[in-house]
């Protein structure tokens, strides 16, 4: 009956299988309905309901048939939120780090090591200390 399916506008979650029967799709804000490219079978129709979006969630459903038979597709279409884009580019701008001096990697390594050493030399004394006081 349907033998592909594409949508233009908006991102299918899962490739066109012909007998997966529910599809979630993302689109841009600014997106009103959703754009089909399909291939049908000889002698079947198809139908596009509800093909109206509006904010945030939406079901649009397709029917395919013919004298036969008919099968539904239905696809969750969900409205990517300018707010939530906003949102993360603020937050984005509060991490930029003003100072961009950075430290050689040979220096961090020096200093890693000599901290290990230090506190290998404190501990090495402690355990020293308590097998002279026994």
């Amino acid at each position: 009956m349907l033998k592909d399916l594409k949508i233009l506008n908006g991102n299918l979650e899962l490739k066109y299988n012909e007998y997966t029967y529910e599809y979630t799709v993302t689109v841009d804000s600014n997106v009103n309905s959703l754009e089909f490219d399909y291939t049908l079978d000889d002698d079947c129709y198809i139908d596009i309901k509800d093909n109206i979006l509006d904010d945030k969630e939406n079901i649009v459903t397709l029917d395919v048939y013919n004298l036969d038979e008919s099968i539904t597709y239905t696809f969750y279409v969900y409205k990517e939120s300018e707010e939530e884009v906003n949102g993360i580019d603020n937050y984005m701008k509060s991490l930029e780090v003003a100072n961009t001096n950075h430290i050689e990697l040979y220096k961090v390594q020096i200093l890693s090591v000599s901290i290990f050493l230090t506190l290998i030399i404190i501990f090495s004394i402690l355990f020293h200390r308590k097998k002279v006081s026994k």
